[in-house]
C-alpha cells in the first residue's frame, strides 16, 4: 500500500490544474488600466464574472495592436473592452454589453469646432488611434485621419495644434484629460456625439476539449445582476451604461 501511494502522490501532483482564461487588454481608463484600483470598471466586472463560476482569469495589459495580433496567434481567448467591428474583424463571440459609451469629438477649449453631422467635418484633420475599430461610416466619410499609438499621444498633438480635432470615447477623453496637468481645462468634448457603441468582451471560438469561456461568462454575468453586484461595481467605479 505504502508503494502505491508513493507512485500515486507524483503522479497526482503532475497532473495539470483546471483551465483559465487568458484574455488581453489595453490602457483605456476608466475601463481597463494597471494604475486603477481592480483594474478599471470593465476588467473588475470581467475577474468577477468569472469568480462566481470558480475560475480566476488572467488579464494581461500590452498595445492594442498587440491585442490584436495576440488573438491572431492564438495565446489569449479573449480580450476586452472590445467595439463592434473590432468583434466582427476579430471574427469573435461578443458577450452582453457593458457600458454604452459616446463616439466623438474633442478639441481645443479655445478653438471649437462647431458641427452638426459628420459631413460637417470633411477635409478637417482627426487624429485616431492605429488598430482601433472605428464604425466604418466614420472613417469613410472624408476626414483627414493620422493615426497614432494611443488615445494620450493624440489628446497632446491635439494640445499642440496638429490636429483640429480627435476621435475619442467621451468616458475615456474626460479621464485622461482630466489626469493629465497639461491637457486639463484646454481640451474638451464637443456636442453632439456620433455613435452611440456598446462595450464588449470578446472571446475566440472554444477548441476542441476547451471550456466555452463566453457561455461561463455569460452565467457569471447573470450571477453579478442576480446579486446586485454589477451595480456595485459601477458605483465604485462611477461610470454608467
Amino acid at each position: 500500500m505504502r508503494r502505491l501511494l508513493a507512485l500515486a502522490i507524483p503522479l497526482l501532483l503532475c497532473l495539470p490544474l483546471a483551465a483559465e482564461p487568458r484574455l488581453a487588454t489595453l490602457e483605456y481608463p476608466p475601463y481597463s488600466s494597471q494604475l486603477m484600483p481592480s483594474g478599471g470598471s470593465i476588467v473588475e466586472l470581467t475577474r468577477r464574472a468569472f469568480a462566481t463560476q470558480g475560475y480566476e482569469p488572467r488579464i494581461d495589459f500590452m498595445p492594442w495592436a498587440r491585442v490584436r495580433a495576440e488573438l491572431h496567434n492564438g495565446r489569449y481567448q479573449g480580450a476586452l473592452a472590445l467595439w463592434p467591428q473590432e468583434i466582427k474583424e476579430e471574427d469573435l463571440i461578443a458577450s452582453r454589453p457593458l457600458f454604452y459609451s459616446q463616439l466623438g469629438m474633442f478639441v481645443r477649449r479655445r478653438t471649437p469646432q462647431p458641427f452638426q453631422s459628420i459631413d460637417d467635418l470633411r477635409g478637417r484633420k482627426v487624429g485616431i488611434v492605429r488598430g482601433y475599430g472605428y464604425p466604418p461610416r466614420l472613417l469613410n466619410s472624408g476626414l483627414r485621419t493620422e493615426e497614432a499609438v494611443d488615445d494620450i499621444s493624440n489628446l497632446r498633438k491635439l494640445a499642440a495644434r496638429r490636429f483640429d480635432l480627435v476621435l475619442l470615447e467621451r468616458i475615456v477623453g474626460e479621464y485622461l484629460v482630466a489626469s493629465d496637468d497639461e491637457l486639463r481645462g484646454h481640451l474638451v468634448w464637443q456636442e453632439p456625439a456620433l455613435e452611440r457603441i456598446p462595450l464588449v468582451v470578446g472571446f475566440t471560438e472554444p477548441r476542441a476539449g476547451q471550456p466555452d469561456w463566453a457561455a461561463i461568462f455569460e452565467r457569471g454575468l447573470r450571477e453579478l445582476h442576480a446579486s446586485g453586484e454589477y451595480m456595485l461595481i459601477l458605483k465604485r467605479h462611477n461610470v454608467w451604461r
